[in-house]
Parts: C-alpha cells; sequence; structure tokens
C-alpha cells in the first residue's frame, strides 16, 4: 500500500520559501536604490569574488553552457505549466496548487540569483560619474566636430585594412588579454574571468540578429561566429565588458571604443571607428535627413561598401525572430534601470564625445 502523500504540508514549505524569496527581493530592492554602496562593495568586492564560481564550474568548457541552462530552464517552465494545466483539467486542485506554488518559487528564485550572481550592476555608479565626464554640455556642433574628425580617421584605416590578416579565432583570443591588462585605464572592472566562446549555433542566434550576448546566470560570454568581421572586435569587447561587470549597453560600447582606438592592430582601430561613426550619425537620420546624407556620402566607397555588406548580411536573417527579441530586449533593458531600452546602445557618443572633450581641455 503507497503512502499518502502529505500535499498540505509540502504546499506549507513552499509557502514559506515563497515568503523568504519575497523577503529577499524586498533587501535587492533596498540595495538596488544606493549606487555607491553597489560599487564599493557588490561591484568591486563581492563579483570579483563570486566570479571564481562560474570561472571555476565552467569557464573551461569550449562550448558554451549556458545556452544549455537557457533550454533547462525554458524545458522547467514549460512542464511545470503543462503538468498544472492537466492538474486543473483532473481537477486535481491540490496539486494544482502546488505545481503553481512550484512554478512561481523557480521564477523568484531565478529572479534573485540573476540580480546576485550579476544583476546588481546595473545600479552601480555610472561610468560618466567615474570618469568625469561632462555629457550635459554637449551641443550638437560637438557632435558635428567629432563626426568629421571620425569620418576621416576611418577613411584613412579602411585604406589600410587587410582584410585578408582578419583571423575571428585570433582575436578573441588578444582581446580577452587586452582586456585583461587594462587596469590602468579602467580600474572599475572586475578580470576574474575575462573570456569570449562561440554560441552552440551561430547561425541560430544570427535569427535573433544577435552579435554576441552574455548569460548573467553562467557568466559566459557568446559571440556569434558567422557576424561580419569588420564589427567582431568591437562586439568582443563589448560582451567582455559585461562579463566584466558593467551593466549599461552604452558604457560597455564606449569601453569597446576606448580599448581599441588607439591599437597598434588596424582591424581593431577601425572596428572602434566602424562602430562609433555609425552612432554618431544616428541622430542626424532622425533630426536632419540632408545633413545625415551629406555625411554618409564623406565616408569612403570602401567604408561605404563594408556597411552595406553588414546590412545584407542580416537581412537575409530578418524575420518574427529579431522582432520579437528586440522587443522582449527592449523591455528587459527598460526594466532594468535603462529606460530608453533598444535605444541605451546609441547614447554611447556622448559619453565619446565627452571624453574627446575632456582629453582636448
Amino acid at each position: 500500500m503507497k503512502p499518502k502523500v502529505n500535499l498540505k504540508s509540502g504546499s506549507k514549505r513552499y509557502f514559506i520559501a515563497i515568503a523568504v524569496c519575497l523577503v529577499v527581493m524586498f533587501v535587492l530592492s533596498w540595495i538596488k536604490q544606493s549606487p555607491a554602496f553597489i560599487e564599493q562593495y557588490y561591484s568591486r568586492q563581492f563579483y570579483p569574488l563570486f566570479s571564481h564560481l562560474p570561472k571555476l564550474l565552467f569557464g573551461w568548457l569550449p562550448f558554451s553552457i549556458g545556452d544549455v541552462f537557457y533550454g533547462f530552464l525554458s524545458g522547467s517552465f514549460l512542464w511545470i505549466a503543462i503538468s498544472s494545466a492537466m492538474a486543473l483539467v483532473k481537477r486535481k486542485w491540490e496539486a494544482a496548487r502546488k505545481r503553481l506554488m512550484q512554478f512561481v518559487l523557480v521564477l523568484l528564485a531565478t529572479y534573485i540569483y540573476f540580480y546576485v550572481s550579476w544583476g546588481l550592476h546595473y545600479y552601480r555608479v555610472p561610468l560618466q560619474q567615474q570618469l568625469e565626464l561632462q555629457i550635459d554640455t554637449i551641443v550638437q556642433e560637438d557632435y558635428i566636430e567629432i563626426l568629421d574628425r571620425y569620418i576621416v580617421e576611418i577613411n584613412q584605416l579602411r585604406k589600410q585594412l587587410d582584410t585578408s590578416m582578419m583571423d575571428k579565432t585570433h582575436a578573441r583570443q588578444e582581446l580577452q588579454q587586452l582586456m585583461d591588462e587594462s587596469g590602468d585605464r579602467l580600474p572599475m572592472l572586475s578580470r576574474t574571468q575575462v573570456k569570449a566562446k562561440q554560441p552552440l549555433s551561430s547561425r541560430l542566434v544570427s535569427y535573433f540578429t544577435v552579435t554576441g550576448y552574455f548569460n548573467p546566470f553562467t557568466q559566459e560570454v557568446q559571440v556569434n561566429g558567422i557576424m561580419p568581421k569588420t564589427s567582431y572586435p568591437f562586439t568582443v569587447v563589448h560582451e567582455l565588458a559585461h562579463q566584466m561587470g558593467i551593466g549599461f549597453e552604452d558604457e560597455c560600447n564606449f569601453i569597446a571604443f576606448l580599448m581599441l582606438q588607439d591599437h597598434s592592430n588596424v582591424w581593431y582601430r577601425y572596428a572602434a571607428y566602424y562602430e562609433t561613426v555609425q552612432y554618431l550619425l544616428r541622430p542626424l537620420y532622425f533630426e536632419d535627413k540632408m545633413l545625415y546624407e551629406s555625411y554618409v556620402a564623406k565616408l569612403s566607397a570602401d567604408v561605404r561598401r563594408d556597411y552595406a555588406e553588414e546590412r545584407l548580411f542580416w537581412q537575409q536573417y530578418d524575420g518574427t525572430f529579431n522582432r520579437l527579441t528586440n522587443l522582449f530586449y527592449g523591455g528587459y533593458l527598460r526594466h532594468n534601470n535603462q529606460p530608453e531600452g533598444m535605444a541605451r546602445y546609441s547614447l554611447m557618443s556622448r559619453l565619446v564625445i565627452a571624453w574627446e572633450k575632456q582629453r582636448s581641455s
């Protein structure tokens, strides 16, 4: 004879676990209100120590275990949802309630672990304050001045670029070393783990128009292995900046520019200006189309061809998946202290201009 399962006793344990999670979430919400506390105790002390754990567990693997984790997590949510629905259909109310509490508990635990393992970086002291960059005094004339200079620079770099020497594997290793040695320029970065991998399927992530992504649960960086080479170095450094404790997308873009714009490798320098010029041009496109077109015309034929080839590459993957991804990720960013959503990436131009003004003053 099978022993009876005490569902009410199990439900009580779930209620207690959920209550504990809610208390922890309240504490995390309170901590988010103090960027200085997060900067000093979380980003600069706790995170570098905690990162040894995912580095030990996953860092040595040649593939992305984070992709497997996402699959497992999605499967768990799906299984709980289906089993809950089946219990409701069969009118097994206690079993259905238990499955619902399991679902809520897994959801809350995932949410908590996200912020403990990495997510609190979204609330640290902004990079502009740490580097004393003045973004409030920027005017359109500053954009135009820097854009003129950078177009001259990108055209010259493109003439020097030997596309036959652009090896992604070598670049990934070299850029990891570059970021690992960035302490003098960017002391706020964690260097416990500085490593980039490829996704399990670069072609699959291309359908979401993803060049690279950081998994905050396993702290792995994945960079699309089939993306165009022109912007590959920029993407690697951007994602490594996330791994090293930077949350804001514009700040990761700025760090990528800062680390590559004076590198001895022409490809890396070109990637820095290649991406930054696009971000500098973007405000003109919305404010003055004629002015925008006049600046695009200043780009050399080779640079314009690089941009055109990159657009063609991503167009073959354009569809419902990437539109849904942009919608979801925009909401994710807005939830995490970036009310601009996907437009946050473009704000790196403010940091670049403020940095240039700081250098010239």
